[in-house]
């Protein structure tokens, strides 16, 4: 089975690069709003692939200017909220560097900071914003590391200027930032433990292909993802107020997510 989902996993990405990609890069530089739900479709195909099933809690926001910000526990976060709706992600440098993961994560939308270049990130922000303005929903994480999925960093607040911008520069309007806490529920039809959690959180000097090959080896894995009540952005709003708010939204997810029952499911496979 694990060398099944592997082989999966990697046509995946093949048919996507192969048939898709030419098309999606060809609208990304002209900016065209086709084959937006590309990247979604491939998502999907992805997760089913590797054996990760998505279940939504709550409603996604439709606004014209959005900022999600979700908690950061794996590189299976990406796959898992792009499964979702067309999104692009704030990702650090290194992400779009290598030749195949690169050119795979540019195709599903990317805006890149170097976070060790503090001098950057007013030019990262007015990127930020200025896709938010073209409609495009803004994925930000906002602990800006991966952790071990048993707590919530605190929220770093310098990119949340972004939205800030976005609402100043509605003629008037406001933005939105939509909380959402990603739940790594089950695994191989268990409930996740502290003992679980290194198969599939990715942090601290893991290499990606070893931790990959083991999360396979574990077997299906059920994500929850919480999408908690939009806040309000206006121009005059402060940037570390609506970090703290977003922070305070996200941990009562979280909370949400642990008093829920969970049941387990009939079967494991993408939504």
């Amino acid at each position: 089975m694990t060398y099944w989902r592997f082989a999966l996993g990697i046509a995946a990405v093949l048919l996507f690069l192969i048939v898709c990609g030419p098309p999606r890069g060809l609208a990304q530089r002209r900016r065209w709003r086709a084959f937006r739900r590309t990247p979604v479709v491939f998502h999907r195909l992805l997760c089913k692939a590797i054996g990760v099933s998505v279940r939504l809690h709550g409603s996604p926001l439709r606004a014209a200017r959005r900022l999600i910000v979700a908690n950061h526990v794996s590189w299976l976060d990406i796959p898992v909220l792009g499964s979702l709706e067309p999104m692009t992600f704030l990702a650090k440098k290194e992400v779009g560097a290598p030749a195949l993961g690169g050119r795979l994560a540019r195709l599903q939308g990317l805006i890149l900071v170097d976070r060790r270049r503090w001098r950057a990130i007013p030019e990262v922000n007015a990127e930020m914003a200025r896709a938010m303005g073209r409609g495009d929903s803004v994925v930000l994480f906002a602990e800006a590391t991966t952790g071990d999925g048993n707590r919530i960093l605190r929220f770093r607040s310098s990119h949340f200027e972004a939205v800030r911008q976005a609402a100043g520069e509605a003629n008037g309007g406001d933005a939105m930032v939509q909380p959402v806490f990603l739940d790594y529920s089950r695994l191989a039809g268990l409930r996740v433990g502290r003992r679980e959690r290194p198969l599939f959180a990715w942090y601290g000097d893991m290499g990606f292909f070893g931790h990959f090959w083991r999360f396979l080896r574990a077997g299906g894995l059920r994500c929850d993802v919480y999408f908690g009540q939009p806040i309000l952005v206006s121009g005059a709003c402060r940037r570390k107020a609506i970090a703290r708010s977003t922070e305070i939204g996200v941990r009562r997810l979280a909370q949400q997510a642990r008093d829920t029952p969970s049941p387990i499911p009939a079967g494991l496979g993408s939504s």
